[in-house]
């Protein structure tokens, strides 16, 4: 997630890329930076919104309002209570502010993470 659904599609090159290459060769490199994986993926993949389209998605990705009304939509057709949201994004800055921005489109408190 980022601060608009265009940011957020540019961030998710990385994970798109990183899936890529799992199915390709059965091993996962490290998380790639989005200048990196620019390289990879085909503009149409660059460019697709996830849309929720009666199948669960692979991943979402948009600004806060568009990632919001995702999740709602999931877990009203599948009556979970609870959902844990996981970012795959190589820049710690925009990894952390993109942790942020569920709780608070969501308006929930996110779950503390547990000392290591």
């Amino acid at each position: 997630m980022a601060d608009t659904d265009a940011e957020a599609r540019r961030l998710s090159w990385s994970t798109r890329t990183l899936l890529a290459c799992l199915a390709r060769t059965g091993a996962a490199p490290d998380v790639p930076t989005v200048d990196v994986a620019a390289r990879e993926p085909t503009q149409a993949e660059k460019d697709t919104l996830t849309v929720i389209d009666g199948r669960r998605p692979r991943l979402l990705a948009g600004g806060p309002t568009t990632v919001r009304d995702q999740i709602e939509q999931m877990t009203k057709a599948t009556g979970v209570q609870g959902v844990m949201v996981q970012e795959v994004v190589a820049d710690p800055a925009a990894r952390a502010h993109s942790r942020a921005l569920p709780a608070q489109a969501l308006g929930v408190a996110p779950a503390a993470v547990a000392a290591p």
